[in-house]
């Protein structure tokens, strides 16, 4: 499973008629959709859930079984909490002093008392070792351009740590409806008068046409993270997690690395994956509409049989220095892929661009000959 939706759904007219199958929100089994049908009927719990057959029913189903959780991490861990970015990080117990994972800073407090975490129910376990994610580091730190020269040699990661990031995972078969004009371009001879002369030219048209139809799509796996504590940008960057490797929680995947609170529920983050969903949908849909352009496309979508998991995935981050200032790398704990901040040198960018507009005065001087 990935973040990519699997393009499995097709509209009931295009001649396909292989099944879609995505899981029942009732028991999990595998549901069966046919395109043309009503209604899905799981064959298992005989749960049934009737498809919009209008534009006019467009729902947005609640997460009816969603309860927010009271239990821990079942193991004996130690919390602590940022005063500078407010992460709230558990430990191993015999831990008695630590520094932020996600900014570095050493402003960090014991949180006392029990705490209600969010308990996962599955992760991803870590594949790349630390002594990877260095090797990885130093391999990102010689590859970037228009960096300071200084920063290949000065740069050294801070206490990296490997961080169990909690996330929530969505999926959802959506029923689409849309519209929109398409634009396709043909060419006419035009006349016009030129210094008393009539002269011809070839110009380009659009001849717009008003397109509407379905659009049927299952969604696996769309992940958000729990926790604003890292870098949304970064995470991004490094979010090719297969969560085919997911394996059931077990308190010791944790021994020996951090693990960071949920601090956002999944009906918080339901939206930021809708937007995800609704992105690849419109388009989808926009390239159904067809033509050489498109323009006023609308669409309207039913998201139905929603499901989510709580997942930790697994990432590696380190915080390194540059001339007093702190800069934040990550690596992806399963698969290696990497992201990071790292300071521009002004000067090398300044020299590209003089030589770059030097070029190209140069070529305009020999086309004026």
């Amino acid at each position: 499973m990935s973040d990519a939706p699997h393009d499995g759904a097709h509209p009931p007219d295009d001649g396909r008629t292989d099944a879609l199958r995505y899981p029942c929100k009732q028991c999990g089994a595998k549901l069966t959709f046919k395109p043309g049908a009503t209604r899905l009927i799981c064959d298992y719990c005989a749960y049934a859930e009737d498809i919009p057959q209008s534009q006019d029913q467009v729902v947005e189903h609640a997460f009816e079984d969603y309860k927010p959780d009271t239990s821990d991490y079942g193991a004996d861990l130690k919390r602590f909490k940022c005063n500078q970015c407010g992460s709230q990080t558990a430990v191993a117990a015999h831990v008695t002093s630590f520094k932020c994972a996600f900014c570095g800073s050493n402003q960090v407090e014991p949180q006392t008392g029990s705490s209600r975490l969010h308990r996962p129910e599955s992760l991803i376990p870590f594949v790349i070792a630390q002594k990877q994610a260095l090797e990885r580091f130093r391999v990102w730190v010689k590859s970037l351009w228009f960096r300071p020269n200084a920063l290949k040699k000065q740069a050294t990661p801070e206490d990296l740590h490997g961080v169990y990031l909690p996330f929530w995972t969505y999926d959802s078969f959506t029923h689409s409806w849309y519209e929109g004009e398409r634009g396709d371009h043909y060419y006419e001879e035009e006349s016009y008068l030129e210094n008393g002369e009539w002269k011809t030219r070839r110009v380009r048209r659009t001849a717009w046409t008003h397109v509407s139809g379905q659009h049927q799509q299952v969604f696996d796996d769309v992940p958000i993270p729990g926790s604003p504590s890292a870098s949304p940008k970064l995470i991004r960057e490094v979010e090719n997690w297969d969560t085919k490797s997911l394996v059931n929680y077990s308190p010791d995947f944790l021994s020996g690395f951090c693990a960071e609170d949920y601090r956002e529920d999944m009906l918080a983050c339901w939206p930021r994956a809708k937007q995800r969903i609704d992105d690849v949908i419109y388009g989808e849909c926009v390239r159904r509409v067809g033509g050489d352009e498109q323009r006023n496309v609308n669409v309207s979508t039913s998201y139905l049989s929603r499901t989510y998991k709580l997942c930790l995935f697994p990432l590696w981050i380190a915080s390194y220095r540059y001339q007093g200032k702190p800069y934040t790398y990550v690596v992806n704990g399963q698969t290696g892929t990497v992201s990071g901040n790292a300071p521009l040198s002004w000067i090398k960018i300044t020299l590209f661009v003089v030589a770059l507009l030097g070029a190209i005065a140069f070529f305009l001087r020999l086309r004026g000959h």
